[in-house]
């Protein structure tokens, strides 16, 4: 089907008020423009349509048939879009302090903080989780929360911590091999769980660079064993008691705090990169960013 062209709006709107006003001068009055103008646009109509809408006698106008034929529906018309631009604008909200977070600091970092934050940031809050890169300018985000700064090269960065990653898994699946002189290489290889952020990336701490710096070997054919591209989920599966995670500290210290989670060994790895708090030069120094940084880092 063919697309069909659609007469201008404010050709639309002069015809509307002025067959309602019964005139150019009333319609005019209340569009806020001259008589002349409204005059103008109900021309254009007519030379849209190809129709003649008004009969004409000096300074009174009539509908004519196609005219009185066309206003109903333009009239509805108008009405529908009127009301629902009145209710879009009665319900938009002032504008939203955006942060963009990655899936991992989203839950296991900044859920915790939010809290804290709402004591002192008086406006609305946006939280989107997604995965970097971000075009901070065009997705208009005020704060992006992120594991390394490689993706931001031109932006303002601010380091928030930097973190070791630690076997962590639940006091009821460590009871199970709970014994005297229990080391982690005696727990079967089918029990420790790993995440892959997928193939762009190098840097996520595994088992065996755990074992390796702990100068234990650490078989990589492992059967059964479980596998997620995201850290949350890795940590979840672990809070579940479905076996060790090896969990940045900074993540799971509510999960330790609160009992979900347990530290079996105390040895860690370093985290390859730090955590940073990324925004656009003219947004970083700005106040509410400034207000926002030293709410998420206490």
């Amino acid at each position: 089907m063919p697309m069909v062209e659609i007469p201008p709006l404010n050709a639309l709107r002069s015809f509307e008020c002025a067959a309602r006003c019964n005139g150019f001068v009333h319609a005019g009055k209340e569009l806020g423009v001259s008589s002349v103008a409204v005059s103008l646009q109900v021309k254009n109509l007519e030379n849209f349509l190809g129709k003649e809408l008004f009969l004409r006698q000096g300074n009174r106008i009539s509908l004519t048939d196609a005219g009185e034929a066309i206003y109903p529906e333009v009239a509805q018309a108008l009405n529908q879009l009127t009301s629902t631009t009145q209710f879009f604008q009665s319900n938009k909200r002032g504008k939203e302090f955006v942060i963009s977070v990655s899936p991992s600091l989203s839950d296991l970092w900044l859920i915790p903080k939010l809290g804290l934050i709402r004591d002192v940031i008086d406006e609305p809050l946006e939280i989107r989780v997604e995965p970097d890169p971000v075009n901070l300018a065009k997705s208009d985000v005020d704060l992006r929360l992120t594991y390394g700064s490689r993706h931001y090269k031109d932006e303002l960065k601010r380091e928030l911590f930097r973190d070791i990653a630690v076997p962590a898994c639940s006091e009821e699946f460590f009871s199970r091999f709970k014994h005297p002189g229990l080391s982690l290489e005696n727990i079967p290889g089918q029990y420790f769980i790993h995440y892959k952020w997928g193939p762009s990336f190098g840097s996520e701490p595994t088992w065996d660079k755990w074992f390796e710096k702990n100068g234990k070997f650490f078989s990589t054919r492992r059967d059964r064993e479980l596998i997620f591209n995201n850290t949350s989920l890795a940590i979840a599966a672990a809070r579940h008691g479905l076996g060790l995670v090896l969990a940045p500290k900074r993540l799971i210290a509510e999960d330790l705090e609160k009992g979900y989670l347990i530290v079996p060994s105390p040895k860690g790895i370093q985290m390859h990169y730090s955590y940073f708090a990324i925004s656009l030069h003219a947004k970083g120094v700005s106040a509410r960013v400034q207000k926002m940084l030293k709410a998420i880092s206490e």
